[in-house]
């Protein structure tokens, strides 16, 4: 923890505790036109507030301030709340470097906020939302399921406690990285190769997932020369889960076409209510 904040001074250290804090509720301004836009501005005030002390009494000093905080509140902003600080922090430290720099490009702000939201929100989005969101599901469902109270506790933690410690560390890994970020990230590769990393394990464990947690119970059983066969034997002797497996392709390709979602929903509704009541089910 000493070396995360190695090297700040201790308002930069309370500041960016606080920026952490408060993107706890990036969404606090959110609304359709800009997304997360709006609410950049009231994460970075704290911060923005300490770069220029005397705005309330220095004229100058307080257009500059109005000016900062009227750019970092325009625009279209959204990313993945895991990941969400380290773009705040980047984006203080460019400040501070505009602050401090009269020939600073500002316009370099906006062309970072616009080009590193998409690629970390891919990143965070496999990583929690697809990968882990699913791990902790399983780890938590069966609990559930069982009616012990375990379950929901269980997923709140497993899946927020890495979260919220990746914030954090993100945090200050984002200012010390400062303007460099950008550049070192796209020339290494690393963003790709996270990217690609991510989404392909997200897609295995999603497999996993639709083997696990869909089922088709059919209770149809065969008589043959006075051999009774189930029908959910023949087809997983198979393929083990090819029912199951099959009705997510199925799904999945009415989705491409464009078929609404509740039709789906609702259709697969009747076809369990029709084949429970001829006994399929």
């Amino acid at each position: 923890m000493s070396k995360l904040k190695e090297g700040l001074s201790n308002d930069e250290v309370k500041l960016l505790n606080s920026m952490f804090w408060r993107s706890n509720n990036y969404a606090i301004a959110w609304c359709y036109s800009r997304m997360l836009g709006t609410s950049v501005a009231w994460v970075l005030y704290p911060y923005i507030s300490w770069l220029y002390p005397d705005s309330d009494k220095d004229p100058a000093q307080k257009q500059r301030k109005l000016t900062v905080l009227d750019r970092e509140s325009k625009g279209f902003f959204n990313i993945t709340p895991q990941v969400a600080p380290l773009c705040y922090s980047i984006f203080a430290a460019m400040e501070k470097e505009a602050a401090e720099k009269e020939d600073f490009d500002v316009s370099s702000i906006d062309a970072v906020k616009a080009s590193i939201q998409g690629p970390l929100s891919g990143i965070g989005d496999s990583i929690f939302w697809v990968t882990w969101r699913v791990i902790v599901t399983g780890i938590a469902l069966p609990y559930c399921l069982a009616g012990n109270a375990l379950g929901p506790i269980l997923f709140a933690l497993l899946f927020n406690i890495p979260g919220f410690a990746l914030r954090y560390y993100l945090t200050f890994i984002g200012y010390k990285l400062g303007t460099g970020f950008i550049s070192k990230v796209y020339e290494s590769g690393l963003i790709q190769l996270l990217t690609k990393t991510a989404a392909t394990i997200g897609l295995v464990m999603i497999g996993g997932m639709v083997a696990q947690q869909v089922s088709i119970p059919i209770n149809l059983v065969l008589n043959l020369s006075g051999a009774e066969l189930n029908v959910l034997d023949i087809f997983n002797g198979i393929i083990p889960g090819i029912l199951e497996l099959s009705l997510a392709i199925l799904c999945l390709n009415l989705i491409r076409k464009k078929t609404s979602i509740m039709k789906i929903i609702f259709g697969i509704f009747a076809v369990c209510i029709l084949g429970a009541a001829v006994g399929i089910f």
